[in-house]
């Protein structure tokens, strides 16, 4: 491509394009997570640099462009290890109970032997009426009814375990 004057600007165009495929990516990580689209046309644009040296510089040109794109990531992510920047990405914190972390709904055991109604078909999981409380129960014996009357046999985690009034265990 003579019009773009030889070979030495060849090899400018298609590092910059290079060079601002790494620029989107790095918007994409630090600036405006989660889009996606930043990162993709970055990416995009960086094959697009190997690309444009390959139709007009040949294979070896492609390569050493491809080259010092392997080298550019690899020092974006030393760099962000080094600088901690990969501590924004990442979540590191351990859910646990004593850092109050807690799946279970504490106080449930209150509704043991309590009488309530069916407020939904349980097939075996739906909802019930406990005085002034919904809760969502699991029944021991399969299918009940809307509207049956239902009794709380035992509490375990968050999993409220209930039978029909009068059935046998």
């Amino acid at each position: 491509m003579s019009f773009l004057g030889g070979g030495v600007l060849e090899w400018v165009y298609a590092l910059a394009l290079l060079v601002l495929g790494f620029v989107l990516v790095l918007l994409e990580i630090f600036v405006i997570p989660g889009l996606n689209i930043f990162g993709i046309v970055g990416f995009l644009t960086a094959v697009a640099g190997v690309g444009y040296a390959y139709a007009n510089m040949g294979g070896m040109a492609a390569a050493a462009v491809a080259g010092l794109g392997l080298v550019g990531t690899a020092v974006m992510v030393r760099l962000m290890l080094k600088v901690r920047a990969w501590d924004r990405l990442v979540l590191t914190n351990d859910m646990t109970r004593e850092a109050g972390y807690d799946s279970a709904k504490p106080g449930r055991e209150d509704l043991l032997g309590q009488k309530g109604e069916a407020l939904s078909t349980l097939r075996p999981a739906g909802r019930a009426q406990f005085g002034e409380q919904m809760v969502d129960v699991v029944s021991e014996g399969g299918y009940i009814e809307r509207g049956e009357q239902i009794e709380v046999l035992k509490v375990v985690g968050n999993k409220v375990v209930v039978h029909l009034v009068g059935a046998t265990d």
